[in-house]
């Protein structure tokens, strides 16, 4: 083989190399899920009256972000929905099924469609698990309290609330 035969196979070896490795699942990747949020320092799963608290090095919290990158990328529509939510709606989301998303630092948001747009800071996410034939909504929040409109996914989280259950038994 000459020089030029033996280069043109190490690139071509690299190029593969590089597409295979650009192709693998990142566990802790937030793909879809930080297009529009940032990671959180931990996440509170609340599971019929339980209360568990996870970080980063739980696997129970990677899972929940996979499935939610897989849930983005199902999603055809995300909007701003008009669900308000007020302490008794956050109570009894978290009686049933819910996830809290806990921030180290304030971030800001921001997102526009068609109908409306936020322009906001948050803390703290909640996603009620407790109506799964609706929409997920994630609802924005700072320390003290959560907001109105939050933004909604229109895919049923089926998988995200069957991980939840299982995790808890």
């Amino acid at each position: 083989m000459c020089a030029q035969q033996i280069i043109k196979c190490l690139i071509i070896i690299l190029l593969t190399i590089g597409l295979v490795s650009g192709c693998s699942l990142k566990e802790e990747s937030a793909d879809l899920f930080g297009k529009y949020y940032k990671l959180p320092h931990k996440i509170i799963v609340y599971n019929h009256g339980n209360k568990e608290e996870i970080d980063k090095k739980d696997q129970l919290y990677h899972q929940i972000i996979q499935l939610l990158n897989q849930m983005f990328a199902k999603v055809r529509d995300i909007g701003i929905t008009k669900t308000a939510i007020d302490e008794y709606n956050e109570k009894q989301a978290k009686e049933v099924l819910a996830l809290e998303f806990i921030y180290s630092d304030t971030y800001e948001f921001h997102y526009k469609d068609w109908r409306s747009e936020i322009n906001s800071e948050y803390c703290r996410l909640f996603i009620p698990l407790d109506r799964p034939s609706n929409a997920t909504e994630i609802f924005f929040g700072n320390e003290e309290k959560y907001f109105n409109g939050p933004v909604g996914m229109f895919v049923e989280p089926t998988e995200l609330i069957e991980l939840v259950n299982s995790s808890s038994k």
